[in-house]
């Protein structure tokens, strides 16, 4: 028997190119407008409440990847992708994840979790390489 909860059916009807499906997720999106006017959000308020979700999912997985994680590990993830997101909009030092834009917001997920799985790999097969110095190079603007 096959089981499927209201989360699966969304994502599968969000997927969807049918015509019907388009006009959902058209729907959808202007219903969560309309309800983040009601209570006074603004879009990158949003976008910043889903950020701490996509961190806290992408910390999980270091946590999983490593075999003794400690707070240092968790740190350190979160320290490379600010400085490499930084980096890459032209700032010198290190900005913090509250003073960033929405759009180095956007730009720090992949960079996150790109980080998260090199420290994995390099952890995982001895590779003895600097994450940081790897990040920085491929994100450098």
């Amino acid at each position: 028997m096959l089981i499927i909860n209201e989360f699966g059916i969304y994502d599968t009807v969000f997927q969807s190119r049918k015509k019907e499906a388009v006009e959902f997720r058209y729907w959808v999106y202007e219903a969560i407008k309309s309800m983040r006017f009601a209570i006074g959000l603004e879009g990158f308020q949003v976008f910043r409440m889903l950020d701490k979700e996509h961190q806290k999912e992408a910390m999980a997985k270091l946590n999983c990847n490593l075999r003794n994680p400690v707070r240092v590990d968790f740190i350190k993830a979160n320290t490379i992708a600010n400085k490499a997101v930084s980096n890459k909009h032209g700032y010198s030092k290190m900005l913090k994840k509250g003073t960033m834009s929405p759009q180095m917001l956007v730009d720090r997920e992949p960079i996150l979790e790109d980080t998260v799985e090199l420290i994995s790999v390099n952890e995982k097969f001895g590779l003895g390489i600097s994450v940081s110095k790897a990040v920085y190079q491929k994100y450098s603007s």
